[in-house]
Order: structure tokens, then sequence, then C-alpha cells
């Protein structure tokens, strides 16, 4: 099984303490209104967690894909909606790996106060970024930035965004460029739309419209490495998202387990019934493959190693998918009443359905997967053939 430091056990009983205390309070209100509750950022940053990924000199812990993955994980087990509004792993991997020493003094302060989000799916690119159609065209000293977003998480909360545009759509992946926008000095910048969703009520989905958005050429990210950058944001968000996918299972199984115990037919507890007792078990060796396999991928990833794309999607893939697959068994467990608002289960099903399409859907995550092993199985064969 995964060795984690007492360090990080320390700081996944104390994330998951803390939300258990402060967030689960939040769930029914978020599920009635839909808007983000605002002692949630207040929350994070009270905690250190918004500085998470950040640089120690500029106030953060520094800490690794595997430190934020159990973060995560631990949150989503109390609301995965709740989870969204640290979005802000985006723009802050970005600057720490991408940005100058005074991008990063400049946008890290604003990050940590308003949070933050990437901002790179659009109608017509979605998966392949290579279609994006916001442009960017340098003036001199600065781009105007005309476009629109589409599903970005935490839109509607976010001081800062970083922008994927294009400065030559005809050039697919060598155009691509990142922008970080301060919303302060973004006139014609607005969020035009929440999208209404089946899940993650009390998260912000928006859609992001831009026009001629004047924005610094200071704030360009990476140049023309831009298409490279958003490969490592997404080795190091695939983690995250199965970090999430795998605490919203084990909160499904737990709480199915819990009923099963508890609940009584015929005489007896319905945990008894093969046809429960199976299923269960059946949930709770799923999630705990899902567990080794993500923190595989996160510790692959902290460690820069040559299956970094490969085991992120991996693990991206078949925890969201069984995050899916536990969750909705979790509701036939409880029979009627997981249909119900009056268990968490229905919710946690129908939130589990945003994982398999966030971060690249997961048939995308297949096809990075089968693109990796004919890439390695090549060269095995060329070493054979040498």
């Amino acid at each position: 099984m995964t060795a984690f430091t007492p360090e990080q056990e320390l700081f996944a009983d104390t994330v998951f303490n803390v939300a258990r205390d402060k967030i689960t309070p939040l769930v029914p209100r978020m599920e009635d209104d839909d808007r983000v509750p605002p002692e949630l950022a207040d929350l994070y940053r009270q905690m250190g967690w918004l500085a998470l990924l950040v640089p120690e000199r500029f106030g953060g812990s520094e800490a690794g894909v595997t430190e934020w993955t159990l973060m995560v994980e631990q949150l989503a087990r109390v609301s995965l909606a709740a989870v969204q509004v640290l979005e802000s792993m985006g723009p802050i991997i970005l600057l720490r790996y991408f940005g100058t020493e005074e991008q990063q003094a400049r946008f890290y302060p604003r990050i940590i106060e308003s949070t933050g989000c990437f901002a790179a799916t659009e109608p017509e690119a979605g998966s392949d970024i290579a279609s994006i159609r916001t442009t960017a065209v340098d003036k001199g000293g600065y781009f105007v930035v005309n476009g629109r977003k589409q599903f970005i998480g935490n839109a509607g909360e976010s001081g800062v965004i970083a922008l994927l545009v294009t400065v030559d759509s005809r050039s697919k992946t060598k155009g691509l460029r990142i922008l970080m926008v301060d919303r302060n000095e973004a006139a014609g910048l607005s969020v035009t739309r929440e999208e209404r969703k089946m899940g993650l009520r009390g998260a912000s989905l928006g859609e992001v419209t831009l026009d001629d958005v004047e924005v610094p050429v200071s704030n360009l990210i990476a140049g023309e490495r831009a298409f490279h950058a958003v490969q490592v944001l997404f080795d190091m968000g695939r983690p995250s998202a199965a970090g999430q996918a795998v605490g919203v299972a084990r909160a499904a199984t737990d709480y199915a387990i819990n009923y099963a115990l508890g609940r009584h037919q015929f005489g007896r507890p319905v945990f008894d019934f093969q046809g429960v007792s199976f299923t269960l078990a059946n949930m709770a060796m799923n999630v705990e493959a899902a567990r080794e396999l993500t923190y595989a991928a996160a510790a692959e990833v902290d460690r820069g190693g040559p299956r970094r794309t490969e085991l992120s999607s991996m693990a991206k893939a078949f925890a969201t998918d069984v995050a899916m697959s536990v969750t909705t068994d979790a509701v036939q467990c409880l029979g009627a009443a997981g249909y119900t608002q009056d268990h968490p289960v229905e919710r946690m099903m129908r939130d589990a359905k945003a994982l398999q399409i966030f971060v690249g859907t997961n048939q995308l995550q297949r096809m990075i997967i089968a693109r990796e092993l004919r890439q390695r199985a090549a060269g095995a064969s060329a070493g054979r053939d040498a």
C-alpha cells in the first residue's frame, strides 16, 4: 500500500477534520441556492490551502502534487463541489514552473487573496486545444484579446484567470499562448453566464467573454512554450481529479456500509444479504485500487518520472470511472432511500459524473494512454533491433 510520511498523514487528517466540521454545515445551502459560499475561500485562505503549491518565498508551502491530492481527496469526502474553489491550482502551477520572478511576486498574492482559474475550453475547443479561437493580437506592449471561454471552473469567483489564447490559429499548437489576467485590470472581461448543472451545486462553472481586453505583454507566461506548459499542467492536474474521485467514492462506500449495517429487512441487517455485501465488497476493492493508482501517479509526477503522463491519465480515467460506478452502487444499496435527498449518496452520484468529463474526458485519457503505450513499445522494439 502507498506509504505516506507522518507529516502527510497528519495533514490529511487535519484537512478532513476541518472539512467535516466547517464545510459539512455549508452543503445544504450550496445544494439549495447553487452559490459558492464566501466562507469557503476564507477557510482555505486561513488554513493556507490556497497557497499549498505556492513557493515558500511567496508565503506558500511549496508542496507537491501528492500533498495537493491528499488535500482534495479529504475535501471531496465531504463535498466535491467545495473542492472546485481550488481551481487556482492552474495559474499557480503555471507561475511556479513557467513564470518569471516578477510575475510570481505580482500574481501569487492576488491569487491567494481572490483565488484563480485556468480558462481553456471554448464552444469549439474542448479536448482539442489546438482549435482555440480566442485571439490575442500583439499591439506592441499589450495584447488585445477577444473570444469566449466555456465551462470554466471557478470562473465567477476568480480574481486571476490564466487564459489560453492563440496568436495564429493556423499554427495550431505553435500559435498558443498563455496570459495571466487580473480581473481588476481587465475591462471588457466578464462572466456572462453561470451554468445550471446536474451536480456540483454550489460551485461556479461559468462562461467568460472577452471583448477587446487589453493585457500587458508582461503577463505572458511561457511564451512559445505554451503548449508544453499546458501539458505539464495537465500531468499535474489529473492526479488531483483522481484524488477527488477517490474522496467521493470513499465517502459513498462508507455511507452505504453504515446504512446497510443499520437497515433491517426480514429480521436482519441488509448487509447480511449477499447481493448487498458483495456489492459493497466490490466497491471497497475498486476504491482501494483507485487510491493506489492515484498516489502512484502523483509520486511519478512529483519526481518527474518518465511515466508521469501515462500514469496520470490512467489514474484520472480509472479513479473517476470508479467514482461513478461506486456512487451509483451506493444509491442502489440504499434502495428507494438512496434516490432521495435525505441521503448524500444521490448528491455524490450527480457530482461524480463531472469528474469523468473535467480535466480531459476519459475517452481522451484512453487516447493518451494508448499513445504512450505505442511510444514505449516502439522504443523497446528499436532497442531490440539495435
